[in-house]
This record gives structure tokens, C-alpha cells and sequence, in this order.
């Protein structure tokens, strides 16, 4: 790919990077100081690390596992460990896509919304009257706890879930994963267009539903509701550390600092010295532009909701699903909003989710490609069919993954897999970085980034299931489970390790440098990237003695000229590759 058109322009990459919105419309900044805490860290820890990844992976052309595989081999077990994490990532995610779509099919199914049928809409800490369409009880079906699975839920509340002879819940999350492999699976070429597609409908989708609501809403109350929401407070020191550290891990959950996504970004836009060097800067202007969009869309409804049902009650963003997927249906029934700006406000939601699952499975499908490339060579296999092929593959792996989560308990596996996969990260942020150790480790925001992200483990602590009036605390056996999906990805590095190994006993170099030192940079231009051969040095008989057609000696391919000895210094014995020279 390196002599061939990079699949992705400036431009595509710029409107791919607005899928870092997907995280604010269910994790907005709690407080104002969070919000600043962002931003900051945006700047200070953000910058340098998304230049280097994103530099590298468009200048080697390699995603995280190559560019270890090439300069510290024995190490490429971590590239691998952070793709199984991208995997756990992107697998808990997709359920929680297919409910945001199906709740926009929901939306327009019935005149009235089929979600709030309650003539005054409940709080989470008060009763819900029995006529009332319970989001837990009706869409979920929730049991008793992890243990009791109990099946599918079978939907009642519209006429196609009734007729339907299967739970449509796996249906939907099977949707999602078929979408994600025809965008995916015929490479990254075509993924760049249809997300380049995505991405403005999302964008247009969520400025439709933010210009109604400031223009037919009460303006004043969503006003006093952001001010209320980002204002930035200093009375206790303990909140203040509290608030930044929410506000640092929401960051690192929406941009994709510390995962495998960022040097395979960076590989997809090529090796232009331009996009290497300003590619970190369009990235962080999207998420600074576009992640604070959602909140202020949804200002309006609920505030709305607020003044108009309980007047009398402050009321703020409630992070987690429950913010899709109750507060907001809950404010367009209050508000009688019409049926078709409920259905595109999901639709936003749906399309942000799905371009991130589709820059994750790109990513893991292109380093598995990547890998493959000299098998693919010598058995002259189809790189697109291998690419189909291996996106099936890990298609159907997340599937299965996440199969789990769209059982009547699976709110509960979401909440666990969303406390495991978090729970190690810090540990992974470390072995990533000592990757890049040589550019990256001078760097002096990189002790405060990993004092940061060992504060954040060291007040992990399980948290109640909380959803409505519904309270669940996991057994002390689940924990063990949560350790254990914690730790998974780390199976990566010793799997990495021992292949590095059993590839450098079978060369001839020495086995130490070949581990820990990989190849040299000349080697790695001439071998590795299929670039031409170096090209003979200059004659040394008299000029007259040689002609130079037919692009014998090309003098002029500056690259590799002044790698050379100068003329004088060459032997005056003929070489091999002047055998062929005409007189």
C-alpha cells in the first residue's frame, strides 16, 4: 500500500474522526470542572500521544502488532493483547447499538410513543404506576439477577414484535453485525467512503433535533439548565479530584488514545509527510468541536421535561444508558414531541455507535490482514476474499460475545463486562507505552498520565446495579468472573512472545537482537515495504565508455543518491550489475 493511493484523504479522515462524539450522548461531563478537566487533558496528554501513533502507523504502514513485530518483536504480544481488548470493547458495545436502533424504530411504530403512556412521568426514585410502559419490564424483560438468564425477551408492545415467532433482541444485535461486515469486510478503501457517508448523516441527524428544540422549547430553561450543569465549582478538594478523574476517564474512553486504533488510522491515510504531521490536530479539533454536541442537543427536552412535570426538582444528566434510554424517551412523551424528530434523535445515536464499531472491527480485521500478507503472498490468495473471509470471522466472534447481553439478564453482564474491561487498563496503558518507548517516554506529561490512570484503578470498586428502583449487588463469586474477563486480553502477550520466538530461532541472525531490536531501517525500506531496490552506484569508467537509456542507471532517484559512496570512492573492478551495461 505504500506506493498506491492511501485509502483515506484529509478530508475522509476528518469527518471519520466525529465518531468520537458516540461516548457524550450517554457519558456528558458531570460537572464543569469535568468538562475542563477534558479539555486539558485533551491538550496535554491527547497531543503527543495521538502524533506518535498516528505518525507511525502512516509512515511504517503497519498497525500496532507490525510496528512491534518490526523493532521489538518480542513485544508485538501486547499489540495483540490491546487487539482482544478492542474485541471485549466493541462485542459489549454492539448490544446496547442494536437497542439505540431499534428504540428509533419504536419511536415512529405507534402515533403515540409506545414508551410513556403514563399521563405524569416518574422519577427514578419514585413509584411507577402499573399503567406505565416500564422500559425494565417491557423492552429488557429483566430477571432476577445474572444467574437467571431465562431466555430471550418476547416483545407485546407493537403489532410486528407480536406477530414475530423469535425474540427480535438477538435479531437486531445480528442487524448491527451485518451492517459493520458489508462496511468492513471489502476493506479499508471502502469503509473510508461509507463512513465518510455516516458521518455527515449523523451530524445532520442531531442538528435537526437540537435546532427544534431550541427553537420550538423553552429556550431560557435549557439555558439555565447547561449553566446549571457546566458550571465549574471549587468548595470541596475532594470532589474537585473526583470530577477530574471522571473527566479524564470519559477522554479516554471516547478518543482512541491507548487502543490499537490510532496507528491503523494513521496507516489508512498513508505516507504523506502532510496528513503524518496534522493528523493528530484533525482529530482533536473533532472531538473538541463535536463532543459536547450531544449534551447540548438534549438540553432542551429535558429541562423541558423538568419544568414542566417537576418544577420544584434540579435534575441533571444521568450518565449511563438509562440517558437514552429512559430521560430522553421520557421527555419526548412529556413534551408530545413529534414522532419523527424522536426517531432521527436515535438515528444520531445509532450511526455514531455504528462508525465506531466499524473503525474497531477495521482495525482488528487489518492487523490480522497484515500479518497474513506472506502467506497471501505465496499461495496467491484474493486479499479482498481474505479480508471478507477474516471480518466474517471476527463478525461472528463479537456475535457470540455479545449474544450474553441480549438475554433477560443481560443488563447485568453489561454492567459487569463494563466494569472488567476497565478494571486492568491501566496495567495495558503501560506495557503499550513502553512500546513506544523511544519516542514516546521523554514526553513529560507521561508520568502524570500513568499516575492518573493508577488513581483511577485504585478507587475502582464494584458499583451497585442502580436502574430506576431496581438495586443489585453482584456476589462475591461474580467478582472472580470480572478479574478473569479483566485479564483476558492479556493472553495476547505470552501467545506474541512465543511466536516471536519460534520465527527468530528459525533465522539466522542471533536470537537476542533479533527479539528485542528487530530490523534496521535500511532493511526495513528495501524488505518490508516492497519499495524498489537500491539502485547501482554511478559508473566509474570514463563517462564516454557507457550509455545511460532504458533507465540503466537511474542517477536521478534522489531518495537512495546520497546513501552512496561518491564515484571516486568506488572499486574500479567491475561489479555483477555492470555486466549488462552497453557500450
Amino acid at each position: 500500500m505504500s506506493n498506491s493511493i492511501a485509502p483515506w484523504n484529509p478530508l475522509q479522515f476528518l469527518i471519520i474522526c466525529s465518531f468520537t462524539a458516540f461516548s457524550s450522548f450517554f457519558l456528558p461531563p458531570e460537572t464543569g470542572l469535568s468538562a475542563v478537566s477534558m479539555y486539558v487533558c485533551l491538550l496535554v496528554l491527547c497531543v503527543p500521544v495521538l502524533f506518535v501513533q498516528l505518525k507511525l502507523g502512516g509512515y511504517l504502514q503497519k498497525g500496532i502488532v507490525g510496528i512491534y513485530s518490526m523493532f521489538f518483536p518480542i513485544w508485538k504480544g501486547v499489540g495483540i493483547a490491546a487487539l482482544l481488548d478492542l474485541l471485549l470493547r466493541i462485542a459489549s458495545f454492539a448490544p446496547l447499538v442494536a437497542q439505540f436502533g431499534t428504540y428509533a424504530f419504536i419511536a415512529i411504530s405507534d402515533q403515540s410513543y409506545v414508551w410513556g403512556k403514563c399521563s405524569e412521568l416518574q422519577l427514578h426514585n419514585r413509584d411507577t404506576r402499573e399503567d406505565c410502559w416500564d422500559e425494565r419490564h417491557e423492552f429488557l424483560q429483566l430477571s432476577d439477577g445474572p444467574s437467571h438468564i431465562d431466555g430471550f425477551p418476547q416483545w407485546r408492545f407493537t403489532e410486528i414484535a407480536r406477530k414475530a415467532e423469535v425474540s427480535l433482541m438477538p435479531v437486531t444485535l445480528a442487524i448491527v453485525w451485518v451492517l459493520v461486515f458489508l462496511l468492513v469486510g471489502f476493506g479499508g478503501r471502502v469503509c473510508g467512503w461509507m463512513l465518510f457517508l455516516l458521518g455527515p448523516a449523523a451530524i445532520s441527524c442531531l442538528l435537526a433535533v437540537l435546532g427544534y428544540g431550541y427553537t420550538h422549547l423553552n429556550t431560557d430553561s435549557a439555558l439555565i439548565f447547561l449553566q446549571k450543569h457546566y458550571r465549574v465549582r471549587f468548595s470541596d478538594k475532594d470532589q474537585i479530584l473526583e470530577d477530574w478523574t471522571k473527566g479524564f476517564q470519559v477522554l479516554m474512553y471516547s478518543v482512541p488514545l491507548w487502543t490499537a486504533i490510532a496507528p491503523t488510522m494513521g496507516k489508512m491515510c498513508g505516507r504523506g509527510r502532510k496528513i503524518r504531521n496534522i493528523g493528530w490536530l484533525l482529530l482533536v479539533i473533532m472531538y473538541a468541536v463535536f463532543s459536547q454536541l450531544p449534551p447540548i442537543t438534549m438540553a432542551p427536552y429535558i429541562a423541558g421535561m423538568v419544568n414542566k412535570n417537576f418544577p420544584n426538582v434540579q435534575i441533571q444528566y444521568k450518565p449511563g444508558p438509562e440517558l437514552l434510554l429512559w430521560q430522553m424517551p421520557a421527555a419526548f412523551t412529556s413534551l408530545n414531541i413529534p414522532p419523527v424528530y424522536a426517531c432521527i434523535f436515535f438515528i444520531s445515536v445509532f450511526l455514531f455507535s455504528l462508525m465506531f464499531l466499524c473503525v474497531g472491527c477495521l482495525t482488528i480485521v487489518d492487523n490480522i490482514v497484515c500479518a497474513l500478507e506472506g502467506w497471501i503472498e505465496r499461495k496467491a490468495c484474493s486479499k479482498v476474499a481474505v479480508h471478507l473471509l477474516v471480518t466474517f470471522f471476527v463478525m461472528c466472534i463479537a456475535k457470540g460475545l455479545g449474544i450474553i447481553q441480549t438475554t433477560r439478564a443481560g443488563l447485568y453482564y453489561s454492567l459487569l463486562l463494563d466494569q472488567s474491561i476497565f478494571k486492568l487498563r491501566f496495567i495495558m496503558i503501560l506495557l503499550i507505552a513502553l512500546g513506544f518507548l523511544v519516542v514516546y517516554v521523554k514526553q513529560n506529561f507521561a508520568l502524570l498520565e500513568r499516575a492518573l490512570w493508577f488513581y483511577a484503578f485504585m478507587n475502582e470498586k464494584r458499583d451497585e446495579f442502580i436502574y430506576e428502583n431496581h438495586a443489585y449487588k453482584f456476589a462475591d463469586n461474580w467478582e472472580i468472573a470480572c478479574w478473569v474477563i479483566a485479564g483476558f486480553p492479556f493472553i495476547g502477550i505470552p501467545i506474541g512472545a512465543f511466536h516471536a520466538c519460534f520465527r527468530a530461532c528459525g533465522s539466522g541472525s542471533p536470537v537476542c537482537t533479533k527479539l528485542c531490536c528487530g530490523i534496521t531501517e535500511r532493511v526495513r525500506e528495501h524488505n518490508f515495504d516492497n519499495l524498489p531496490p537500491p539502485p547501482p552506484p554511478e559508473p566509474t569508467a570514463p563517462p564516454y565508455m557507457y550509455t545511460y537509456m532504458d533507465n540503466a542507471y537511474p542517477l536521478d532517484d534522489v531518495t537512495y543518491k546520497m546513501e552512496y559512496d561518491p564515484p571516486e570512492s568506488e572499486p574500479l573492478h567491475p561489479h555483477p550489475h555492470n555486466s549488462m551495461t552497453r557500450i
